[in-house]
């Protein structure tokens, strides 16, 4: 077994420079082929031998692209989603449970691979390009053709030709638009494109192609008919909204982009996701951007909806609660990612409008929606530490919510409530969404107005591990891998 394995913070840290192309076509293939029980064994060695986090996160990421059908994009391709996650709790996490979430993805990574060999399609991997590559400037605009043409083929080319000429990231500039544009399987699109985006800024954009070929058949699944999540396509808020982009951008304010504290539209806008339908919310957001308010306090509704839906949400409609808030940072991303005012705004109306859908879905589920309201939280009277509250998770959400947000109230307590979460989650997730999720909560409490990261630290534990939760099965194999003990 060997010593123990331990990761130093700067050993987490990933650059494009450290990972080469070369390198890892040998540890892909490693990976695609040692069977799951075998695979912590063989990672584990191969670093006490030199192999590094940042090769092995690179390697996961691109054996997840090549053997995972993107189609429809959820269920097995959560093993690309969760990279991003992962990495990000990792370099969270405290030294001894730094690793932990490298290995939690691994081991994702091969039941997906078991899962997508099951498929009723058959074991689906990434196959030569069929028909010619389009070279240079004629591939960005045959990718933007395709995207309007729902033209899988046609997109998977153009994709590959870009990220061939070295326009891989003018393809993601393109590509934020058409994961925004469609809700359907509850965000996913929008978070395969921001999660996809930002390993790549991690590991490398020489590794684009395979990346973008797997986007392109995602973003266009389901066609324009097809009803998913109680919407086809033209049901949505996109057309609607692109409409308002193109008519009235123009005569916004020049500072309506601004990120300034605006308490009363964040809570009119809050109120109109709660209450009205995604065309209503999106044009209550750009009513409030035309009379001078701030883009950035619609955001902060937008984020403070997403986690109160959570809340809201019972066991029937938790996984729909949980992907307004993963969605919601992915749509952020995107406006953050935005060349031009045109995609910042668009994503802007487009999160307004998906909040309210992932509501309206949450209601046609198992259970009716709870009466939580995230504004009228009050923080715990009571004396709260980061312990206590992760043994209240396995009892009460409310009070665990009342104590964290007593907690949050300064970034010392944010900091340390968020650390023993994220060493429960390393230690004891059993399935993708706990790393999702508590990475989206990491991201978005940095994105909100500190008026409301209480709010969000409070949101942090309703979708989390227990100091009394079980640890699951990979965590045993990965352990005695790494020589920890415990």
């Amino acid at each position: 077994m060997g010593v123990p394995l331990l990761l130093r913070r700067a050993d987490a840290e990933v650059t494009p420079e450290l990972v080469s192309l070369g390198e890892l076509d040998p540890l892909v293939e490693l990976l695609e082929k040692t069977p799951r029980e075998k695979c912590p064994e063989l990672v584990a060695g191969r670093m006490r031998h030199g192999t590094s986090y940042r090769q092995w996160m690179a390697a996961l990421f691109l054996a997840a692209v090549r053997n995972v059908n993107p189609r429809p994009p959820g269920f097995a391709l959560h093993s690309v989603f969760v990279i991003h996650s992962a990495h990000v709790l990792a370099q969270e996490a405290p030294a001894d449970a730094r690793l932990l979430p490298l290995f939690y993805s691994l081991d994702n990574f091969k039941a997906a691979q078991e899962r997508d060999a099951r498929a009723s399609g058959g074991d689906w991997s990434m196959a030569p390009l069929k028909g010619s590559v389009p070279a240079g400037g004629r591939a960005a605009s045959e990718l933007r053709a395709a995207m309007e043409a729902w033209d899988m083929e046609r997109a998977e080319r153009a994709a590959a030709g870009m990220a061939r000429h070295g326009s891989a990231a003018d393809a993601f500039a393109m590509l934020y638009e058409y994961g925004a544009r469609d809700y359907r399987n509850i965000g996913h699109k929008a978070i395969f494109v921001a999660n996809a985006a930002r390993t790549l800024d991690a590991i490398g954009w020489q590794h684009a192609e395979p990346v973008l070929r797997s986007l392109a058949l995602g973003l266009l699944d389901f066609g324009t008919e097809r009803s998913v999540n109680g919407y086809a396509f033209e049901d949505q808020s996109y057309l609607g909204n692109r409409k308002r982009v193109r008519e009235r951008l123009a005569k916004l304010p020049a500072a309506w982009a601004r990120t300034d504290l605006d308490e009363s539209v964040t809570r009119s806008v809050v109120e109109a996701i709660r209450t009205s339908s995604p065309e209503e919310a999106s044009e209550h957001a750009m009513q409030a951007l035309e009379k001078g308010h701030s883009a950035g306090a619609i955001w902060d509704a937008v984020h403070l909806a997403a986690a109160e839906l959570r809340m809201r949400c019972g066991p029937g409609a938790a996984i729909v609660g949980l992907h307004a808030v993963t969605s919601a940072n992915a749509l952020h991303y995107g406006w953050l990612a935005a060349r031009d005012s045109a995609a910042r705004l668009l994503h802007l109306l487009q999160a307004a409008g998906w909040m309210t859908q992932f509501r309206h879905w949450s209601q046609t589920r198992q259970e009716n929606l709870g009466g939580a309201r995230i504004l009228d939280l009050k923080p715990s009277e009571e004396s709260a530490t980061p312990s206590a509250i992760l043994a209240a998770i396995g009892e009460n959400l409310e009070t665990a919510g009342a104590l964290a947000m007593a907690v949050g109230r300064d970034s010392a307590g944010r900091r340390a409530l968020s650390s023993a979460l994220i060493r429960e989650t390393a230690a004891k997730a059993d399935e993708v969404h706990y790393y999702k999720y508590q990475a989206a909560i990491v991201e978005d409490t940095e994105l909100v107005n500190q008026r409301w990261r209480p709010h969000m630290s409070a949101a942090s534990v309703w979708y989390a591990k227990s100091s009394s939760a079980k640890p699951p099965v990979w965590l045993d194999r990965s352990k005695e891998a790494l020589g920890v003990s415990g």
